[in-house]
């Protein structure tokens, strides 16, 4: 039998990162970002948003995760995809290379740009727990669910979070609700 741990539930909603260059772009020159919620690690929810256009529709409303990152990427959920009219990849964070064409529309401009992807769940594991727990990071473990709709997610990537001895499971808020769980929950780790 294999050994379990205890990791909580995150659900993301669709949400977007931002050069500096595009925060600019779609927001004004020196324009800064303004936080709403702290996120831990550094990020933070911002207080603005964008619309995302697509070649069948538009998602307005979509949340600006800041500080500026090293490149573009906006986190779809596949239904998303589906009324934008894109076939985004299943992919990790910054793994553009098969991220489909979006829209970004802010309220000093625009930018056509590869950067749709639907976001692979992860985990992230305190150093501390990873090293006892044997794992490595970028390791695909499995993280079972409980209750009624108990559901095996296979294929779970492993970050490493030097940033604090926080354990947490990432996923989108599609795959929490048919598994039925939601943020707060606790799930088990299997490796």
């Amino acid at each position: 039998m294999s050994e379990t741990r205890k990791i909580r539930v995150d659900l993301d909603n669709h949400h977007v990162h931002l050069r500096q260059e595009t925060v600019y772009r779609l927001f004004g020159d020196g324009y800064v970002l303004p936080q709403k919620k702290d996120l831990g690690g550094g990020e933070y929810v911002s207080t603005q948003t964008i619309a995302v256009q697509g070649p069948k529709g538009k998602i307005e409303g979509v949340r600006v995760i800041g500080p500026h990152r090293p490149f573009d990427q906006v986190e779809l959920l596949a239904s998303d995809a589906v009324k934008l009219g894109v076939s985004a990849p299943i992919a990790e964070s910054g793994d553009l290379a098969d991220a489909c064409e979006l829209t970004l529309v802010g309220p000093a401009g625009s930018a056509t740009l590869r950067c749709g992807i639907i976001a692979a769940r992860h985990v992230h594991i305190a150093t501390k727990l990873l090293e006892e727990l044997g794992l490595k990071n970028a390791q695909a473990v499995s993280i079972t669910s409980g209750g009624p709709r108990s559901v095996t997610f296979h294929n779970v990537i492993v970050r490493e979070n030097s940033d604090s001895d926080l354990s947490v499971i990432h996923m989108d808020f599609e795959e929490g609700n048919a598994a039925g769980v939601k943020t707060g929950d606790f799930l088990e780790l299997e490796y």
